[in-house]
């Protein structure tokens, strides 16, 4: 008894709870039972599990990260080696080797070594994989490549149609996938046709090349599943030199492999078209920590170093173009390799006890220098890659006081300088591969600094740039027994820019916001704990800008052959945004009518982007708009009883957006919970719980329509549906399309969850039992209102006279998307001897849901004419998972 104690008193103090241990087991005396456990804390268990485990049915969904994926049989396999020196020898090597899940995709082992209190080596490795989709089709060959080619059967899928010269031909169209809709009846919109306004039976060869198609291309639709695996790899070491002195390294390489979905443009003449393909991913990143480490008596410091490495091995990605009888190729490139790297520094000190001051700074470099990717539909490139630099420094500074026994008292500062600092140049490109079209507007010579554009866009990059400065100050006061009260103020500015960029490229260069917060805590003897916060913010624009857009488009800084001045003059002047004036036609008159033609928007020719990019007079985006933010946080904690503990809780969210006339107007979270923990005995614990969970927000918006002079559909005027403005005529409405209240929309949507489970554990003997089940149901809306207009097909020559030329059709709320889910775990441990036992598992997980997103990816009536269909299906299985191992410990 001397000797252990003795020992005890003159190691150092990274042993105490070893010598803490063994003061328990001497405690313990003839008490076999704390004895046992004593043993087992100061010397674990390691085990190693095996064993089969199998799956009723395939699903991407229920296997989603966990691995179990595939129908079958998989391995069990699990492992926790210890080992070292005794916890009662003076030896203090220890070493530990965990592996878990390592039958299925989601396996994970690590293993560390090392002395305590002088140095540790550690390594890993994980891995986890992502099922994206297992009902994804397509008919390109080379999926999961980057290369993707049509097969040389492949026809194009089209529909009998009109058009205005041939009431009898074929167009492109993906719904022609399905013969019975291809070959459908349609209505003659051709004018000069005898037959027009009538409806027409597709005649032998219409239908034949319908048929034709069908039956080529819908064979070739075949199953790609999509997932990506991660794969990571971990080493470091931690080496203690000395009480005060440490230095810590590690590295983690990380590749990644397989394949996500990509939507993708294509131009196609009557309209662009869309393909989903399979993007291949195969990317490789590097991480690299280094940190020395410094501790006194009242201080510490620490210094740092961060790197990471991208590396992308797929340069590009080319997809042939399904509605081109020519099956033309378009190609993009991918993500492009980039490094950062930081240095950082850290440290404290603590004046006195109740004083003390904490501080770190930073400061990295970003970098990416991939050459670019071009073609003829990028005539003019300045450079052979971007050179992107992005420099970051931070800083941030923590007070801490006690200045009385009841108050504590906290003030921060917060300082981030994202510095982007890559040059700004102009390119000019065509959109997705179309053809080169010069811009006479702006033609080489002494007026245009920029020379001339020789194709459709001309763009500049954006250095966008943000320094975020922050102030912080709380105070904590203990105003009763039990009972404190804490109240917080904090400011932040931050400021957007775009150095080199000729024209401010922020919608908002400067934002404030203050908040304000309060909480209420408060503890009533042993068995009630109760909080009560709440937080309000106030977010400020100053000078929101709804022009930033020109930044891209420095042509609108030079004048236009013809005109006097530029088209950002012409905005000034008439103190307009991109959007022009929010009047009717005025048939030109308007000054710099040119500019804003028919007080529409800004032309497009006027500076230099055939995409209209101007904004809504009103807009505001979210993240920069003026906001006022209220949040509410309630727990409680009551222990009822001796066995009987209640939790419960209550979260609520409400941002609103005052100044925004157009965009994001109300966004509200709440949240509800409600958790209840009963002891049926000394061994067997019930738990029962209740999540309800809500999502909404309000979003409106305006369908622009140019102004025009259109007074008629083939001589008819009338109007029919709009009980949301007072035109009576068609004219009356083209003239007027930019004030037309009917064209402002609103959408409401929703999401709400609710959850509730059960769990029960407990021991008896020689049995371990763990049960444990959740039920929830998701449901998402999305109500509308508004609409939009749409000529009268049947508005031909011959109608009726009271055919009307227009309608207004109401927008329709989209259906509710549903999700129902529901899981069961068991898991049973017998112990067959004090080494040995069994295990067994059974989990049901089941899934059902209907989307209406997915009714437009197939073959049929949903199919969209311009998008190739993938014929996924929303996610619904059940699934039966059960396992036996053996367990042995040592």
């Amino acid at each position: 008894m001397t000797t252990t104690t003795r020992r005890c008193a003159t190691r150092v103090s990274v042993e105490a709870m070893r010598c803490a241990l063994i003061g328990m087991v001497i405690a313990a005396g003839a008490d076999p039972t704390f004895a046992q456990e004593a043993k087992t804390l100061t010397k674990p268990a390691s085990t190693v599990e095996v064993g089969v485990g199998a799956i009723s049915d395939g699903s991407y969904k229920a296997g989603e990260y966990n691995g179990l994926q595939e129908k079958g049989a998989f391995a069990i396999g699990t492992v926790d080696i210890r080992g070292g020196g005794a916890f009662d020898s003076d030896s203090a090597w220890r070493y530990r080797i965990r592996g878990n899940d390592l039958g299925l995709d989601s396996r994970s082992l690590t293993a560390e070594a090392g002395v305590q209190g002088k140095f540790r080596f550690t390594l890993g490795y994980d891995s986890l994989r992502k099922n994206r989709s297992d009902s994804y089709q397509t008919p390109y060959a080379g999926a999961g490549t980057n290369t993707l080619t049509l097969p040389g059967t492949w026809l194009g899928p089209t529909v009998a149609g009109s058009t205005s010269t041939n009431n009898a031909v074929n167009n492109t169209s993906a719904r022609g996938l399905s013969k019975a809709i291809g070959g459908a009846p349609y209505f003659d919109i051709q004018t000069t046709s005898p037959t027009v306004g009538t409806l027409l039976t597709p005649n032998a060869t219409q239908k034949a090349l319908v048929d034709a198609a069908a039956n080529a291309d819908v064979p070739l639709f075949r199953n790609f599943d999509i997932s990506t695996t991660r794969t990571r790899y971990d080493a470091g070491v931690s080496v203690n030199a000395g009480s005060q002195w440490g230095v810590e390294a590690s590295v983690r390489p990380e590749h990644k492999e397989g394949t996500k979905l990509m939507g993708t443009v294509s131009r196609n003449t009557g309209g662009d078209i869309a393909t989903i393909i399979p993007d291949p991913i195969d990317t490789d990143t590097s991480q690299i920590n280094v940190a020395l480490n410094f501790k006194g008596a009242r201080s510490f410091v620490q210094t740092g170093y961060y790197g990471s490495y991208f590396t992308n091995n797929i340069r590009q990605l080319s997809w042939q173009n399904w509605a081109t009888s020519a099956g033309t190729m378009n190609t993009m490139s991918s993500a492009p390799d980039n490094s950062f790297t930081q240095f950082s520094a850290a440290g404290g000190h603590n004046f006195t006890s109740t004083l003390k001051l904490v501080a770190n700074a930073s400061y990295a470099r970003n970098t990416q220098n991939d050459l670019f990717l071009t073609d003829v539909t990028t005539p003019v490139v300045p450079a052979t890659s971007l050179n992107g630099l992005v420099v970051s420094s931070a800083v941030n500074l923590k007070l801490t006081a006690r200045p009385v026994k009841k108050l504590n008292v906290a003030a921060a500062y917060k300082y981030d300088n994202r510095d982007n600092r890559t040059a700004v140049l102009l390119y000019q490109f065509g959109d997705a591969g179309e053809p080169l079209s010069v811009n006479s507007n702006f033609p080489a010579g002494p007026t245009n600094p920029l020379g001339a554009m020789v194709i459709n866009n001309a763009n500049a990059n954006r250095s966008y740039s943000k320094k975020v400065n922050q102030f912080t100050l709380d105070a904590d006061y203990a105003v009763a027994m039990g009972q404190r009260v804490k109240v917080g103020y904090e400011y932040q500015k931050i400021n957007r820019e775009c150095p080199g960029s000729w024209i401010n490229c922020a919608d908002a260069a400067i934002t404030n916001e203050s908040t304000l917060r309060a909480e209420w805590r408060a503890t009533a003897g042993s068995g009630l704990v109760a909080r009560i916060g709440y937080e309000y913010s106030q977010r400020r624009a100053p000078h929101y800008n709804e022009d930033a857009f020109l930044a891209l488009v420095p042509y609108a800084n030079v004048v236009p052959l013809g005109q006097a001045i530029t088209a950002l003059q012409a905005m000034t002047a008439n103190q307009l945004t991109g959007y022009g004036p929010v009047s009717g036609y005025n048939n030109g008159v308007f000054v710099n009518g040119t500019f804003f033609p028919n007080n529409n928007a800004l032309a497009n020719a006027l500076y230099g982007n055939a995409n209209r990019i101007s904004e809504l007079v009103g807009m505001r985006r979210y993240y920069v708009a003026d906001r006022n933010r209220n949040k509410l946080r309630t727990g409680l904690t009551w222990k009822a009883t001796e066995a009987l503990t209640i939790q419960a809780g209550v979260d609520y969210n409400n941002d609103d957006y005052p100044t925004s006339a157009y965009g994001l107007q109300h966004a509200r979270t709440w949240a509800a919970t409600v958790d209840g923990s009963y002891a049926l005995t000394g061994n067997v614990t019930a738990d029962l719980f209740y999540t309800y969970e809500t999502l909404a927000s309000d979003t409106a918006g305006n369908t622009y329509t140019a102004n025009s002079n259109t007074a008629s559909v083939n001589g008819f005027t009338g109007l029919a549906g709009n009980s949301c403005d007072s035109y009576t005529t068609l004219q009356q409405r083209n003239n007027n399309n930019k004030l037309d209240p009917c064209l402002n929309w609103s959408t409401h949507m929703t999401d709400k969850v609710n959850t509730v489970g059960f769990g029960l554990t407990g021991k008896s003997g020689t049995l371990d039992l763990a049960v444990y089940a959740t039920v929830s149901q998701a449901r998402s809306a999305n109500n509308v209102s508004g609409g939009n207009w749409a000529n009268n097909l049947l508005a031909l020559p011959g109608a009726p006279a009271s055919t009307v030329a227009a309608f207004y059709i109401p927008a329709s709320p989209l259906p509710t998307v549903t999700t129902n889910m529901s899981e069961v775990r068991a898991n049973a441990r017998y112990a067959i001897s004090k080494r040995h036992s069994v295990r067994a598992l059974y989990t049901y997980m089941r899934m059902t849901s209907a989307d209406w997103v997915y009714e437009g990816m197939q073959i049929g009536l949903g199919t969209p004419s311009g998008v190739l269909p993938t014929n996924e299906q929303p996610f619904n299985y059940s699934v039966n998972v059960v396992g036996v191992s053996w367990v042995i410990s040592f």
